[in-house]
C-alpha cells in the first residue's frame, strides 16, 4: 500500500486557497449584515435595526431606571414633492435630511429611517426640556435649509412627536404613541 505524500508546497497552497475563501466569506458575511440593518437610500439604520434597538432600550430601562426618548418624524410633504418634481427631488430630500439628522445628534443616539417619509430617533438620558430643545433646534435646523432640486427651492420640514419609556411599555405602545405626539405636532402646523 502507497502513501500519498502532500509536500509542505501544496500543504501551503491549500491553506492559502482556504484563507482567501474564509476572507470573502466574511467580507460576504459584513455585507448582508449592513443591508439587513441599513437603508440603502439614507444609510441609516433601518426599521430593523430601530426597533432591535427599542427593545434594548426598554429592557434596560426597566433593569436600571434609564430614561429613554422615543421621536417619531415624518417629513412634511414628500408626497407632494415626489408628485411635483419626482422621486429624485423626494429621494435628495430624505438624503439631506438624513445629514442633518446624523450631523446633529450622539453618537450614542439611534437615528434611523423606519419607512418611507418616516424616521425614529432614540435619545438617551435626556430630561422633557432637553428633548423639546432637541426637537427645537433640529426644526430650525430643517426650517433654515434652502433645499432645492433641479433649480427649484422645495419645502424642507418635519413633524416631530415623543414620548419616554415608562416601566410598563412595550415597543408597539411607545411607537403608537410617539406617532401620536407627532400627528398633534404636524395638525399644529398644517
Amino acid at each position: 500500500m502507497k502513501k500519498h505524500h502532500v509536500s509542505n508546497h501544496q500543504h501551503c497552497g491549500n491553506c492559502l486557497l482556504l484563507e482567501q475563501e474564509i476572507a470573502a466569506l466574511k467580507e460576504d458575511l459584513a455585507e448582508m449584515k449592513l443591508r439587513a440593518y441599513h437603508d440603502v437610500l439614507t444609510g441609516l439604520p433601518n426599521r430593523r435595526f430601530f426597533f432591535e434597538s427599542l427593545d434594548d432600550r426598554v429592557a434596560r430601562c426597566r433593569r436600571y431606571g434609564d430614561n429613554c426618548a422615543v421621536l417619531s418624524l415624518d417629513v412634511d410633504k414628500l408626497k407632494v414633492i415626489n408628485d411635483e418634481h419626482g422621486h429624485a427631488a423626494g429621494d435628495a430630500l430624505l438624503m439631506r435630511l438624513a445629514e442633518i439628522l446624523k450631523t446633529h445628534t450622539r453618537t450614542t443616539d439611534v437615528v434611523a429611517r423606519i419607512g418611507g417619509d418616516e424616521f425614529g430617533l432614540l435619545l438617551d438620558n435626556l430630561n422633557d426640556d432637553q428633548v423639546a430643545d432637541k426637537i427645537d433646534f433640529l426644526i430650525e435646523q430643517f426650517g433654515a435649509e434652502n433645499f432645492g432640486h433641479a433649480g427649484k427651492r422645495l419645502p424642507f420640514g418635519a413633524s416631530i412627536g415623543y414620548c419616554f419609556v415608562g416601566p410598563q411599555d412595550t415597543t408597539d405602545g411607545l411607537m403608537s404613541r410617539a406617532d401620536a405626539a407627532m400627528y398633534r405636532a404636524k395638525d399644529k402646523f398644517e
